[in-house]
């Protein structure tokens, strides 16, 4: 709130301007003499010091949410786009021994990929590979071919050196006819390479501040006035003006005025739905209400609805601005396209703000009435056929590691007092008096456990679109689905593993336990976790939750490394493995080409590994997992 000492100032400047203008004969007796002087300067200068610290001492604006936008996430390429944009004229010569450039970062990166490309599509050994990238003799464009022939120097224009110019580099654009001609061989779509592409995404990292939002605040808006009345009630004090004295009146009222009546937050909310259940993609109408519930009229509300982030506003405002007496209401209306799963509304933000708009007050109201969540048909897609993410040929059952009662032949041993006489091999008695008993392998039903990749890298997105993590989910359950109807026990986890294991099960319980955790943000969120364990360590502890017969279906858009160590690390521990990987990697640009690039070498790498891999692009639907996990 405004200092005291503003008060105390601009109060004796008003009193001694109505004085001096009420009595003029106090203005003609004051003699001028070098005391009444001095104190009229500093009077002046203490006033025109303390307008300058109300200008200054404005409070920060509250960083409200912006329910209008659906959270902003990486994607696919978008480091790559901005190692391009680090390609500088400061990096054309190493000036730290010990520290790499942005151009050998970049030579190094599509170096890596160029030489992985041509031994898995043309047979090459690493040797010839890079033999053939240094002489050029790799491809038929002359750019790509020179950005690995030519150097870490190629000739720049003078017009790059002017200050206000940023041409496309040379070796920047000998490193887009690269992806360009690497894409051509994949076969992704295959990019422009003179077109620059825009800068990466910002992602979102907190989408509704809930934690440390509630707080009172001065706006600054009275600020500009009180330092105004200050400053001319200074220059009437040097001037021997005392009607001009008089302004700082004007200050003393705003700051009284928000003195006598501080905002109150007095406000309940409703809200309520169109329909509570509505079919992905189809649209729901919200409409929240906002109550003074307190005996004083608010003159300043404004309401923000708290929109769950994995849905898009498509109509109307989440926004509401307006007055309200005693016991009175208002409306907001808006729409919201309806994506699969379950979203969880956020608590609504009210700012309230007293008459003369000097200060403010911000909180977080939870609605109470109407519902907090929509369901939006999270499993109503179906698959025609049936998912077979199991390796073994039979599915739901794989032969068991321990011999015992079965209709398989095993082995023979010795016999054991108490062995049924049904097992005792009567012709090698017959043959050899020995007593011996047949072992039979053991069927036994196979263990699922579905596991969706929730680290940081995963959550990448088209542009626009819904993170991986999430189509995850919805492939995550259907696979589970179909698993269950089959009678094999499924379980769930994530990586990193939370809190939301759930161990392999059966029955109508269990199917409504999977639902809840995968429909729900609580497993899988909506925004990226802050921090993740290392790879090997987030396998290494749901390896610790598995038992040693429960394979796992490993659902990943595999758009790092880690996603690769994962996989690897829990089929090295006896888990049969196969991987669904949601692809969320755009088209039309060198980034989202160098994307789908470096992810077909970790589809490439796993399958090289043996471990299967379901290359699942969530635009065609659910319906598409199905059939390509089968096949």
């Amino acid at each position: 709130m405004t200092d005291r000492r503003v008060v105390a100032v601009g109060l004796l400047a008003s009193v001694g301007g109505v004085l001096l203008v009420a009595v003029p004969s106090l203005a003609a007796a004051a003699a001028p003499t070098v005391a009444a002087v001095a104190l009229t300067v500093a009077v002046g200068l203490v006033a025109v010091g303390l307008a300058v610290r109300a200008l200054l001492a404005r409070e920060a604006p509250v960083d409200l949410p912006a329910p209008e936008r659906r959270p902003t996430y990486r994607s696919a390429g978008g480091a790559f786009a901005a190692l391009l944009d680090d390609v500088g004229l400061a990096g054309r010569r190493r000036l730290d021994e010990d520290e790499e450039t942005a151009r050998e970062r970049l030579r190094g990166v599509l170096e890596t990929l160029a030489v992985d490309v041509l031994g898995r599509r043309e047979g090459m050994t690493p040797e010839t590979a890079r033999e053939r990238l240094a002489d050029g003799a790799w491809t038929d464009d002359p750019k790509a071919a020179a950005f690995f022939a030519d150097g870490y120097r190629p000739p720049v224009s003078r017009l790059a050196y002017l200050p206000w110019a940023r041409p496309a580099l040379p070796f920047a654009r000998r490193g887009r006819h690269v992806v360009a001609a690497l894409a051509e061989r994949v076969g992704v779509a295959v990019p422009d390479p003179d077109e620059r592409d825009a800068g990466p995404p910002t992602p979102t990292d907190q989408y509704w501040p809930s934690a440390g939002l509630s707080r009172e605040r001065a706006t600054g808006l009275t600020a500009a006035v009180i330092a105004g009345a200050l400053a001319v009630s200074a220059v009437g004090v040097g001037f021997g003006q005392p009607a001009v004295v008089v302004t700082a009146a004007l200050g003393i009222a705003l700051v009284a005025a928000a003195r006598l009546w501080p905002p109150e937050p007095t406000v309940a909310l409703t809200r309520s739905l169109s329909t509570r259940r509505p079919a992905p993609g189809g649209e729901v109408t919200v409409t929240v209400t906002v109550r003074n519930t307190g005996d004083r009229t608010l003159p300043d509300v404004r309401l923000i609805d708290g929109v769950p982030p994995g849905l898009c506003v498509v109509a109307g405002s989440p926004r509401l601005a307006t007055a309200l007496r005693p016991g009175k209401a208002a409306t907001a209306e808006y729409t919201v396209e309806a994506v699969g799963g379950r979203h969880t509304f956020e608590p609504g933000v009210v700012v309230v703000g007293d008459p003369v708009g000097a200060a403010e007050t911000v909180t977080t109201v939870s609605p109470d009435g109407g519902p907090t969540t929509l369901d939006c048909g999270f499993d109503r897609g179906t698959t025609e056929a049936t998912p077979r993410p199991q390796v073994e040929a039979t599915p739901g059952q794989h032969v068991g590691a321990e011999s015992g009662a079965g209709v398989e032949f095993d082995t023979l041993r010795e016999y054991r007092p108490g062995d049924p006489p049904a097992r005792i091999d009567w012709y090698h008695r017959a043959k050899t008096g020995d007593l011996v008993t047949v072992e039979f392998r053991e069927p036994r039903l196979t263990r699922v456990a579905v596991v969706v990749d929730t680290r940081p890298a995963a959550y990448v997105a088209r542009a626009g679109g819904v993170p991986a993590p999430r189509h995850g989910a919805l492939a995550a359950l259907t696979l589970a689905k179909q698993l269950l109807a089959e009678g094999v026990p499924v379980g769930f986890g994530t990586v990193p593993a939370g809190d939301t294991w759930t161990p392999p099960g059966t029955g109508p319980q269990q199917r409504a336990t999977l639902r809840e955790r995968l429909a729900g943000d609580g497993a899988v969120p909506w925004l990226s976790p802050t921090d993740s364990p290392p790879p090997a360590d987030a396998a290494g502890a749901l390896t610790d939750r598995l038992a040693a017969d429960v394979q796992v279906l490993f659902v990943s858009p595999l758009c790092d490394d880690g996603s690769v160590t994962i996989a690897r690390t829990l089929d090295a521990a006896g888990h049969s493995v196969t991987v669904v990987s949601p692809d969320v990697t755009g088209s039309g640009t060198v980034a989202a080409a160098y994307g789908s690039l470096d992810r077909w070498r970790r589809l490439s790498r796993l399958r090289a590994a043996d471990v299967p891999v379901t290359d699942w692009d969530p635009a065609n639907g659910i319906e598409g997992v199905g059939r390509s996990v089968q096949h």
